[in-house]
């Protein structure tokens, strides 16, 4: 289990320079809007992923009047020696570090897997198929060594293969890059299908404990599944001549989720979409934890919003059974929140970070 012992927040939007000692397993950040909490969560989405859950580049994350800042966390996984991560930015740039050895972003979200659920995470069900890929994506990248490899040797072969079709490059030129792609996206494909089938089964259990039932998850190819990849590219060859694009293959693949056999985006209330949302992040983490004996950080912003009492009592105990770490953040203390048999409390007022005890 990888939890994070304490983090240093420096010159971080509108926070004050902090340091928090965390709780091992549930963390309660509360405060009014604006105050900063959600800044806490973004500043350790930065450390692991290198880049904002809310989608501002790094420049704009720095407090008024500041052109830097530093957020650096003590990690411990299981009963090895903790490690010290720190992700620094100025004006040259973001620069990762591991206990002072420069490192890359990848080997720092290994180092840090977290589980992000946010009120943006509604885009997953209501918007276009990317935000599913991206979310399916990420899982796939701590469960599976080989996907970030299969998955950058696709997108190399599909940005060529673009490139050859806007350019109007020679037959031959253009087929090699489509059998690299038809190649490399078979690959892909078979990986996104194991992970979709290991998530499942969690994603029901997860939906029934939180109160959705016959909730499922359905993977579409991005191409005619009767047929091979190989195949596809060919009979949409002339299409792909015509648009200058490709227009088959996993970039187009869907993650279809139904509740009762309707899709989730039409036939559910937005606080539903938020059970959903929380049941396939903890389905996640169980696929992570069973498989790679991952167990991943979760991060769960504005946890009252569009959460029904029930709904938010079912979570509560969820988070409370989860074995790895939480940090959540709240407008308001609910009865369900109060009644949480463990946790570490935090209020946050104008940037400042106080410990409740």
């Amino acid at each position: 289990m990888t939890h994070i012992v304490d983090c240093t927040i420096r010159q971080f939007r509108c926070l004050a320079d902090s340091r928090l000692d965390l709780d091992p397993s549930l963390n309660w950040f509360v405060g009014d809007n604006g105050a900063g909490k959600t800044s806490v969560l973004e500043s350790l989405y930065w450390l692991a992923r290198g880049k904002s859950f809310r989608g501002a580049p790094a420049a704009r994350c720095a407090r008024s009047a500041a052109t830097a800042w530093n957020v650096s966390a003590r990690i411990r996984s299981s009963d090895a020696p903790a490690d010290r991560l720190n992700l620094q930015f100025d004006p040259g740039g973001l620069v990762a570090r591991c206990n002072e050895a420069t490192t890359t972003l990848v080997e720092q979200a290994r180092r840090l897997p977290l589980q992000m659920i946010e009120p943006g995470l509604h885009r997953v069900v209501e918007d276009g198929p990317a935000y599913r890929r991206r979310f399916l994506d990420w899982g796939m990248f701590h469960v599976e060594p080989s996907y970030l490899e299969a998955w950058r040797a696709y997108a190399r072969a599909l940005k060529q293969r673009n490139a050859a079709l806007r350019s109007g490059q020679s037959a031959a030129h253009l087929q090699a890059w489509t059998n690299e792609l038809a190649h490399s996206g078979a690959r892909l494909a078979a990986l996104r299908d194991k992970g979709v089938a290991a998530l499942q089964a969690p994603f029901q259990q997860r939906c029934a404990e939180l109160g959705l039932e016959a909730a499922e998850l359905a993977l579409l190819p991005g191409w005619d599944p009767d047929r091979s990849l190989a195949d596809a590219l060919s009979a949409r060859a002339e299409q792909d001549q015509r648009q200058r694009t490709t227009t088959v293959g996993p970039h187009r693949c869907e993650l279809r989720i139904s509740v009762a056999g309707q899709s989730a985006r039409d036939h559910v209330s937005r606080g539903q979409q938020k059970v959903l949302l929380v049941a396939l992040s903890l389905a996640q983490a169980d696929v992570l934890q069973s498989a790679a004996d991952v167990v991943p950080v979760l991060l769960m912003d504005d946890f009252t919003a569009e959460l029904g009492s029930g709904f938010q009592a079912r979570v509560v105990q969820a988070l409370s059974d989860y074995p790895g770490q939480s940090i959540v953040t709240s407008l308001e203390h609910s009865p369900a929140m109060l009644e949480a048999a463990r946790g570490r409390w935090f209020h946050v007022e104008h940037g400042r970070i106080r410990r409740k005890d």
